[in-house]
């Protein structure tokens, strides 16, 4: 019998988004609240080891492609050296961070073979730069986006649309034609009601370009998610759109989120999260995918997200992004 995760509608699960930690030296608004946030005690956490055991179990059940993220996943010591290990199980690792670490570790990141990066990019503009992530960063952000590409990683750029950044929409895409890498522009998870009073839709967003460029529709997919792609000619960009929200891409999801406690998530929006730390610690793979079937059959066939429906008691760093 073929060894494989599919749930009730018939979706094949391909695509694991593992968060590594969940701290981070940003604190975007969108991501953290201002105040009252809690880190998961270090104690509580799993161990690389932890995680190298599931990626084991989880590739020989159909798992093809794995994407790191956190909080920040550079930040949890002895990332590199996890990296390589987890390279000798999957081929297709993907990481998204925020570009913070990049200057110093993107040439290693070559060396091990990482199949893309995807590096968070809201805005050029220093002052809003500082404001939405409460770090002065942006220089360093940039010089790392700069190493990566000229290490010849597969870069990628994200950036979470809002009304707040709508005039530095052209700016980022002219920063990636110059750079030759894809922007991907993301709609904001409705997760408190700062973040929805900053909420662009896709469609405002490509009024907005075209008053500028002409965006046209492109088949080719650039990478492992849902973006849609549209190339404009005139400057030879790329840009996409993740849009949850106004143009979701439930039916085709082939993903689940695992935090770093240990808790499987079978959608972003659905809180009924299924714990599989007790599985891991005991190295118990019968058990472990007993859980993973268990909280597939809760995988709805659409979320149901809207700017009046909160999508989580969580925030998005304790969810993995």
């Amino acid at each position: 019998m073929k060894k494989e995760l599919i749930d009730k509608f018939g979706r094949k699960v391909t695509y694991l988004r593992l968060s590594i930690t969940d701290r981070c030296n940003f604190r975007c608004f969108y991501c953290k609240p201002i105040k009252d946030f809690k880190y998961i005690p270090h104690n509580q956490i799993l161990t690389y080891e932890d995680f190298l055991f599931m990626a084991k179990v989880l590739r020989e059940y159909g798992i093809e492609k794995i994407r790191l993220t956190g909080g920040e996943p550079f930040i949890r010591k002895g990332f590199l050296s996890f990296l390589e290990n987890l390279r000798e199980i999957f081929e297709n690792i993907y990481i998204t961070t925020n570009g913070y670490f990049l200057k110093e570790s993107a040439k290693e990141l070559r060396k091990i073979g990482i199949k893309g990066l995807n590096v968070s990019l809201d805005t050029l503009d220093r002052k809003l730069f500082e404001k939405i992530t409460r770090v002065d960063a942006l220089e360093r952000v940039l010089e790392g986006i700069e190493e990566a590409v000229n290490a010849g990683l597969n870069v990628k750029l994200n950036s979470v649309l809002m009304k707040s950044n709508i005039e530095g929409l052209i700016p980022l895409i002219e920063y990636g034609a110059e750079k030759d890498i894809p922007v991907r522009f993301i709609e904001l998870m409705p997760i408190s009601s700062e973040v929805r009073k900053e909420f662009l839709s896709e469609d405002s967003a490509k009024i907005h370009i075209r008053k500028s460029y002409k965006i046209i529709p492109l088949k080719e997919r650039f990478g492992v998610g849902p973006s849609k792609y549209y190339e404009i000619k005139e400057i030879n960009a790329i840009i996409g759109f993740i849009s949850a929200l106004t143009h979701n891409f439930c039916e085709t999801c082939d993903k689940i989120r695992i935090t770093s406690d240990g808790k499987l998530r079978v959608c972003l929006a659905l809180d009924d999260e299924v714990s599989i730390k007790e599985a891991v610690l005991k190295r118990d793979e019968k058990a472990l995918i007993s859980a993973a079937k268990k909280a597939l059959e809760k995988k709805p066939l659409s979320h149901n997200m809207s700017l009046e429906n909160m999508i989580s008691g969580k925030n998005m760093y304790q969810i993995g992004g």
